[in-house]
């Protein structure tokens, strides 16, 4: 069997020990059922399942894993990796000797973990209040922007689909929409949130469990609870018009395309990948705030 590699092995491994709740530090043998189950790595999104004799699966490799105390020792073949770890609700952060720090989440529990883990966040600019969620170590609105700025507007400029959907806005709006302590995600921050949500099924797994078209619902595993808010753009006779709402959901990144061309982000009823997407300043899409570090 070859070796695995280990600083992703780690990773995945790390996050299923942290992520027992209460778990206490336990000695291999004692109770290994604390540490069972699925995790998913908050780096990359790789899976890994731990069993109770010891055993264990990462992507296709076979490993074997046991507890001593406070330290994690996970092996593959004729390698082991061991590092300090801790338990915190269903994450578990593990500091391999080196230094390297991973964090992981309870993928069986992941229901429980985002109930447990979902922050109300109020912009004290309107009192409006929105629910927030961690997805691989950044906190994100988990609910879309519906702060009234100039050059923003409601789907079909109906009030009724700001409350449901937020509002859509400008490029050059959507730079400054986002509360102090916040901003538009770039492209790499949107990139990295697809990543730890699966790469090509991110889509299915952000979206959520209603409201889309044709039953194209998503599992909303992380709570972030993607809407299908539809956007309003400007066709080639400079006509505008509002498209596509309960079909996809449309989301500004704060990185350009090109020149006059933005880069964006959008989920379809019908699709489960987070599809890249160009769209021109005078364009309206829906916003996504993410909290500065």
């Amino acid at each position: 069997m070859k070796i695995f590699n280990f600083a992703k092995l780690g990773q995945t491994l790390l996050m299923a020990a942290v992520l027992v709740v209460g778990a206490v530090c336990v000695s291999y043998g004692d109770n290994p059922s604390n540490l069972v189950g699925q995790w998913v790595n908050m780096n990359d999104g790789q899976k890994v399942e731990l069993f109770e004799d010891g055993t264990g699966v990462i992507g296709n490799e076979n490993i074997t894993w046991k507890t001593m105390g406070k330290r994690f020792v996970l092996s593959s073949g004729n390698t082991s990796k061991v590092g300090d770890y801790n338990l915190s609700g269903y994450e578990l952060t593990r500091t391999f000797d080196g230094g390297e720090v991973i964090v992981w989440v309870r993928k069986d529990k992941v229901v429980e973990y985002n109930k447990k883990n979902s922050i109300d966040f109020i912009d004290l600019r309107d009192g409006k209040k929105y629910r927030t969620v961690k997805i691989g170590g950044k906190t994100w609105m988990a609910q879309n922007l519906n702060y009234q700025i100039d050059i923003s507007g409601c789907y079909g400029e109906n009030n009724s689909n700001c409350e449901k959907y937020g509002r859509l806005y400008t490029w050059s709006t959507a730079m400054k929409a986002c509360p102090v302590g916040w901003h538009l995600p770039s492209l790499s921050e949107w990139s990295d949130l697809a990543a730890v949500a699966g790469g090509d099924v991110a889509g299915k797994v952000l979206k959520s469990t209603v409201g889309w078209d044709s039953n194209g619902n998503g599992t909303d595993d992380f709570g972030f609870s993607a809407l299908p808010g539809g956007n309003f753009d400007i066709d080639f006779n400079q006509k505008g018009h509002f498209k596509w709402v309960g079909n996809s959901g449309y989301w500004w990144t704060a990185s350009m395309l090109r020149s006059s061309f933005i880069h964006a982000r959008n989920m379809q009823y019908d699709k489960d990948g987070v599809r890249e997407s160009g769209f021109g300043g005078g364009a309206a899409l829906s916003v996504r705030c993410v909290k500065d570090e």
